[in-house]
């Protein structure tokens, strides 16, 4: 990590807590419009994301693109502007009404798209332009969101009992569940595993 991309030092202190799953970051607003068991119905407003989509498996990609991605938010960008973590981080790997995600490319196998949240309250003409042509400033859209929550190292195991429990949650509800589901974690790696927070997310709507 280079001098321009240092964390700021209101972050390094929030890694304190953060060892023992305190969270303390800024996180996307939402109001909440029910619980179904385990599952949370959460409304999200607008907020403004930083994106970048990376070939490989879940591990190495997501880990390509969150190095990327800091960069970004700790000053590899046009202003050299510093802004402070926030948390969660978004992944997907296929499409998303979260956030726009490209077509693959020709012959590629695998990879992700992740995304930092960046602020409830910025336009995406009003977040600094990154240096990497690879990162994207996207606003996502007010959204209705059922989100199941679990615990642990964000495991491919881990990600697979999440999506089937949020499935078979809804099924037969009052909520109709999209099949985009997309992961986000609110954790940084050195966290105790088991205090650490995963969620996931897939768009809802209500049955007719």
């Amino acid at each position: 990590m280079s001098s321009s991309t240092r964390p700021l030092f209101t972050d390094i202190l929030k890694s304190i807590p953060g060892f023992f799953g305190i969270r303390v970051d800024a996180e996307p607003a939402y109001h909440m419009e029910g619980i179904v068991g385990r599952v949370e119905i959460r409304r999200y407003a607008p907020a403004l994301l930083a994106q970048v989509s990376t070939d490989g498996d879940h591990d190495i990609a997501v880990d390509a693109a969150q190095g990327k991605l800091t960069d970004y938010i700790y000053g590899d960008n046009e202003s050299r502007e510093k802004m402070e973590m926030t948390s969660p981080t978004f992944q997907t790997d296929g499409e998303s009404k979260m956030f726009s995600v490209p077509p693959p490319k020709h012959g590629a196998s695998g990879g992700w798209t992740v995304a930092f949240f960046l602020s409830n309250n910025l336009d995406p003409g009003e977040a600094p332009l990154p240096d990497d042509p690879a990162i994207s400033i996207v606003e996502s859209p007010e959204m209705l969101v059922a989100t199941l929550r679990y615990g642990g190292n964000n495991t491919e195991q881990q990600r697979s009992i999440a999506k089937r429990e949020l499935i078979q949650t809804l099924s037969g509800s009052m909520w109709d569940l999209d099949d985009q589901v997309y992961w986000a974690s609110y954790d940084q790696p050195f966290a105790i595993p088991f205090l650490k927070r995963n969620e996931a997310h897939a768009p809802v709507a209500r049955s007719p």
